[in-house]
């Protein structure tokens, strides 16, 4: 039997399910009644959700449009009759329909600008005469005023400029977009609130409030990417559909465009760390509309994806294309794949064989496994790491050296957790992973998670218990004593060394075990120059074999209740040593 994965599945039963049955409660767009005597004012519809009409072009790229934004983000405010702030645009010179306004400028502007979240995108109005808009009318969000507008624009600017940053300025239209694309699914999730009226919980709608919050449904996915692309000079158009209520991207390349929708492409919120799905990046029109996934009778967009050139090519890319010097990586289906945009090819470099096991069945035979790929991968300090469903694997591209297993979860009794997926992050010289451990990848439940530092296994002899952790080949040992030098007040003993390392540890090597060497600051001369371990195991010998009539007790009782109080004071202090040692080592920061 195999158990299938259906994270594709779960997306888009997911989204039809907001359509049936969300749509009710979506917030609606509305018109107000702000005209000024002797101008009427039109109500709007719920505007269509269109980026232009068939043969319209590039609305965004009309002079009217980018004179509206333009003024829009200079933030003049009034105050209107009912008090509440907004910004009036005179368009009179431009000579503008009440369709055009309605249907295509006003929503392209709430749905493909994301520098104008300050703005209550529920609605928007106009004035006419002799039937032309001679002025739009925007107003401001609840609690949102000029100033606090400016304060928050220069803060989304500032983060998405870190983003940008990260990109290399030599980088073709591909890479740029594969970073982005990839950045986003990996640093952001799905924001799976809805609108509820009564307890003001609002999903995020745009694109900085994803950046502050870490989610945002579709069109926060859409306006970000479309933002940060432009950013980086990349043509990015926002692409909706009113039957599926999503939103997406397309993108150019070249002379030709191609639809991208990160939203369905993120696995990260499901507990799946490391792992984008390019099953959505870089397809025609025909592709989208394929099997239904994007209705091509629903969705309108301001240009059309004719070129199939990467149909297809993409979606066994489980992970993110991750860049090194000189080099782009990724797993592909089961392989660690070496790619080139220019030649636009595939170098296999290694076929990973890696299973995540259900069970073994009956004396190993049978059985079952999941059906799919869970496999994170991230490069860190001039490594590849990526994930089998226990083990860590380090991996040098340069060398091409065969890859080292630098951890292995050990499952507890019972337990069925495999680890279906990494993240990382880097001092600049120690790595750090979290791990994503669950039973059911389907399910997005993360059971536990696991913080593990990236190299050799090393064990711990530590007041008489043993850890277990890694380090990074060729560095000292993160452990010394300046995380057993704990409150005097509390702890009465000394670290003296590692023994045999009176100098201070060694750089790590494979496998290697260090032990402590206690000193306790205790009165008592027969047990001062013992150390805490070597107490606590003597003292248990000793309950069993001292002489008791020599040492002056008049029964052997009243030695044995002696020792049972030592026993049992060095029993606490080792676990309370044990606590302190375990949360500073594996203890997250």
């Amino acid at each position: 039997m195999k158990t299938v994965r259906s994270s594709v599945l779960y997306r888009i039963a997911a989204l039809l399910f907001a359509v049936l049955f969300l749509l009710p409660i979506l917030p609606r767009r509305y018109a107000r009644d702000d005209a000024d005597a002797g101008t009427a004012v039109s109500e709007s519809a719920v505007p269509a959700l269109r980026s232009g009409g068939a043969g319209s072009g590039l609305v965004s790229e009309s002079e009217a449009y980018q004179y509206v934004l333009t003024e829009l983000l200079k933030r003049r405010t009034k105050t209107d009759g009912e008090g509440r702030l907004c910004s009036e645009v005179s368009v009179r010179d431009y000579h503008l329909g009440e369709d055009f306004v309605r249907n295509q400028l006003c929503p392209l502007l709430f749905y493909s600008e994301a520098e104008l979240f300050f703005l209550d995108t529920r609605g928007f109005s106009w004035t006419t005469s002799g039937g032309e808009v001679q002025s739009l009318i925007f107003h401001y969000a609840d609690g949102v005023d000029a100033e606090i507008a400016a304060t928050m624009l220069a803060d989304f600017r500032e983060r998405a400029a870190a983003i940008v940053a990260g990109a290399d300025p030599a980088w073709g239209e591909w890479e740029k977009i594969a970073y982005i694309h990839d950045y986003v699914a990996l640093h952001y999730g799905y924001d799976h609130r809805v609108y509820d009226d009564d307890q003001k919980d609002y999903a995020v709608y745009d694109a900085y409030g994803m950046l502050k919050e870490g989610i945002g449904v579709c069109q926060a996915y859409s306006l970000l990417t479309r933002y940060l692309l432009r950013r980086l000079g990349v043509a990015c158009e926002c692409v909706s559909c009113h039957e599926l209520n999503h939103e997406w991207n397309i993108v150019r390349i070249g002379g030709s465009w191609y639809h991208i929708d990160v939203t369905w492409d993120d696995w990260d919120d499901k507990g799946l760390y490391g792992q984008v799905s390019h099953a959505y990046f870089l397809s025609s029109d025909a592709e989208f509309d394929d099997g239904g996934h994007h209705s091509d009778s629903g969705w309108e967009s301001p240009v059309r994806a004719t070129s199939g050139r990467y149909d297809g090519f993409f979606s066994d890319v489980t992970t993110p294309f991750v860049f090194a010097p000189g080099a782009i990586y990724a797993i592909n289906g089961d392989k660690l794949v070496k790619y080139d945009p220019e030649s636009e090819e595939f170098e296999n470099l290694l076929t990973l064989n890696l299973e995540w096991t259900v069970s073994h069945g009956f004396f190993g035979l049978g059985g079952s496994r999941w059906n799919g790929f869970y496999a994170g991968l991230v490069y860190l300090n001039g490594k590849l790491y990526w994930n089998g469903s226990k083990k860590i694997y380090s991996y040098d591209p340069v060398t091409r050296d065969a890859p080292l297993v630098i951890y292995e979860y050990k499952t507890s009794p019972g337990s069925k957790n495999l680890i279906f997926g990494l993240r990382a992050k880097t001092d600049g010289s120690t790595v750090r992973f979290t791990l994503s451990l669950m039973s059911d990848p389907n399910s997005g439940e993360i059971t536990e998670k696991v913080y593990v530092a990236g190299g050799y296994m090393i064990t711990w002899n530590i007041a008489g218990k043993s850890y277990e952790t890694v380090c990074l080949p060729g560095e000292t040992p993160r452990c010394d004593e300046t995380l057993l030098a704990l409150p005097s007040d509390v702890f009465d003993y000394t670290f003296l060394q590692w023994e045999g390392y009176p100098g201070g540890l060694p750089a790590a090597t494979r496998d290697a075990t260090y032990t402590a060497a206690f000193r306790m600051d205790r009165n008592d001369a027969d047990l001062s120059d013992l150390t805490l371990r070597d107490q606590y195991y003597l003292l248990r010998a000793a309950r069993r074999t001292a002489p008791y009539a020599d040492e002056g007790y008049a029964e052997a009782g009243d030695r044995i209740a002696e020792l049972d109080a030592l026993l049992s004071s060095f029993a606490d202090r080792t676990d309370a040593v044990n606590a302190a040692f375990s949360a500073a080592l594996f203890g997250e920061n």
